[in-house]
């Protein structure tokens, strides 16, 4: 270290220009585009935290050089690399009295490559893996960045990248997952699980300066239960009938429409050259447009009378809602907190186009976020920790024996030049956000499920409600008994005393406080077999009524009259619906016996 002193007489006036210099070779060293430059004492600091970008800073003293954007730099410690990365800001200033200028640079790690890169591209069905190395393949590789430790983990259902930077892709990829990524100073890039790479070293207080131990007890991003509310899925084909009344040409059907639709007039298909797009073709018979729910009649057609059906049979979009739980969390908190022990979360995910990925990020976000965890920080100077770690941790005092902690966070600052300090941050449990990124997040949040201002009239409000069943061999009407009365009688194939797989659940009705139907729906999507979900999505402009009671009906005669079939299940629910919300209603049936 060297204090340099410029006096300058003038008029008999002084001026001193003071300041303290780290000479490039002393403890560390830094370079910038290859070339070691000095800088003001302790001024050095460096961020590594988990899932974010590591940053640098430090002030230059340099009278001949400018700094800026995008110039690499490296920083070592002796044989220990501390950074490298890129100039993100340089500001310079001339000192008074002086030719020696000041400039203050801050840098951002390796990340900047995947920051600056866009990608656009969807997977489906691929391991979370494999769609990393695409990511390096289709954008990275020409950035220089190769492939670390990258492992297969899940295989994810969806992955829709609509111009989006390639960071934003890997930390969708993660969360999915329930991994760590990063990129580090090789340029290599990683995609791991949380507890691959082990810490150096075992962390205990004779490592630590003592008065800077500190364990914090909690979770501010704590939830057992996990909403999800993505974008739009598609039903299972849908058929309406439209009655002719002699002036109408377009008919509404209950879903925005999803692929083109088959129509049928009295029994007579339409041929599908027939079917234009609206607003697009012209001279066609009958129109609809992806996103709307509204079929219509060329005006050179005849119009329907009351003795015409127009059958439309139709794929539809709704919206989805999904919802996960930990009933084991819920039932601890009930012993800690009482009351129903339940902590709820929300998380939008409107890039989401099936129920399947919306339960896969809802799945990861609870495995994530539902640990009440602790949290651990010191300072040592001990080098080697670096976010993404797994510490060993064992400080008996604290209660904390060969804890295995999660190091979010390593700030790498100096002292008088030849003291280095590591301000270790470690979690046991989720990582946690710090208090001013928590708020901010919170702030950004604003399409809530229960709160809408100025709704636009493509957003929707989607309330979700479950219901769910166990059928036992006696249970009445059962739609999962399959009866054969004897090898050599056999009703025929009219004539079946059980139901068809595909006839177990077809309709849901809503109905009043008197017991009066306020709407039949078809069932939009269906899966399963020993256990079959079936949803049912009731738009803005339907059932806006007071409900008391849902139904559910099966069998081969259930059609879209009312009360058509064998009546399987009838439960009671309260709700009063308004035009500003839609209505998801999942049905779990499970076979009780085997």
């Amino acid at each position: 270290m060297e204090q340099i002193t410029k006096i300058r007489h003038k008029k008999k006036r002084v001026w001193k220009a003071l300041f303290f210099l780290w000479e490039a070779g002393d403890n560390v060293t830094i370079k910038i585009n290859e070339a070691e430059v000095s800088i003001q004492v302790d001024s050095l600091s460096i961020d590594d935290a988990i899932g974010e970008r590591s940053v640098c800073s430090f002030t230059v003293i340099d009278s001949e050089n400018h700094f800026e954007q995008g110039q690499p730099v490296e920083i070592t410690d002796g044989a220990t690399l501390l950074f490298a990365g890129f100039i993100d800001t340089s500001s310079e200033q001339k000192t008074i009295g002086s030719a020696t200028a000041l400039h203050v640079v801050r840098c951002a790690d390796m990340h900047y490559l995947p920051d600056k890169r866009i990608i656009a591209k969807v997977y489906e069905n691929e391991l979370a893996g494999n769609i990393v190395k695409d990511l390096i393949t289709e954008k990275l590789a020409a950035e220089g960045i190769t492939e670390g430790t990258i492992q297969d983990g899940p295989t994810v259902v969806e992955a829709v990248f609509n111009y989006v930077t390639v960071s934003r892709a890997m930390e969708s990829l993660a969360e999915k997952a329930d991994f760590i990524w990063y990129v580090d100073y090789d340029k290599k890039l990683y995609f791991m699980a949380r507890d691959t790479v082990a810490a150096p070293w075992t962390a205990t207080a004779a490592d630590m300066k003592t008065d800077s131990i500190s364990l914090e007890r909690g979770n501010k991003q704590y939830r057992n239960t996990q909403y999800v509310k993505g974008g739009k899925d598609i039903t299972d084909p849908i058929t309406e009938n439209k009655i002719g009344d002699g002036k109408t040409r377009a008919w509404v059907v209950g879903f925005p429409i999803a692929k083109e639709p088959a129509l049928k007039l009295n029994i007579t298909d339409i041929a599908a050259a027939d079917i234009g797009i609206r607003g697009v073709e012209t001279g066609k018979r009958y129109y609809w447009s992806k996103g709307s729910n509204v079929i219509s009649q060329d005006d050179n057609e005849t119009l329907l009378v009351s003795s015409d059906t127009l059958e439309v049979t139709y794929r539809g979009e709704f919206d989805i809602i999904v919802k996960t739980y930990d009933q084991d969390e819920i039932e601890d908190r009930i012993s800690v907190e009482g009351g129903s022990g339940i902590v709820e979360e929300v998380a939008d995910e409107s890039n989401t186009t099936t129920r399947e990925a919306a339960f896969e990020i809802a799945n990861a976000k609870l495995k994530k976020y539902g640990v009440i965890g602790q949290r651990l920080r010191f300072l040592t100077k001990r080098s080697g920790l670096f976010a993404g770690q797994i510490l060993t941790v064992s400080l008996p005092g604290y209660g904390l024996n060969s804890a295995e902690m999660l190091i979010e966070s390593v700030t790498i600052t100096t002292e008088q030049n030849t003291v280095v300090w590591y301000d270790v941050s470690c979690a046991e449990g989720p990582e946690q956000q710090n208090w001013t990124k928590l708020f901010g997040d919170m702030a950004k949040r604003g399409k809530v499920l229960t709160v809408r201002e100025n709704i636009g009239e493509d957003e929707v409000l989607v309330t979700l409600k479950e219901f769910d069943k166990t059928w036992l061999a006696d249970t009445a009407n059962n739609i999962f008994a399959e009866l054969y009365p004897a090898a050599d009688l056999y009703p025929g194939a009219a004539i079946y005393p059980s139901f068809e797989a595909t006839d177990r659940v077809k309709y849901m009705e809503l109905l009043d406080g008197s017991s009066d139907l306020i709407i039949r729906k078809t069932i939009s999507k269906q899966t399963g077999t020993t256990e079959i979900l079936s949803i049912v999505y009731v738009s803005p402009v339907e059932a806006n009524d007071t409900i008391a009671t849902v139904r559910w009906y099966g069998g081969c005669a259930a059609s879209e009259t009312e009360a058509t079939g064998v009546l399987v299940d009838e439960q009671s629910y309260s709700k009063t619906k308004t035009s500003l919300e839609a209505l998801q209603i999942n049905k779990t049936d499970t076979k009780g016996w085997s």
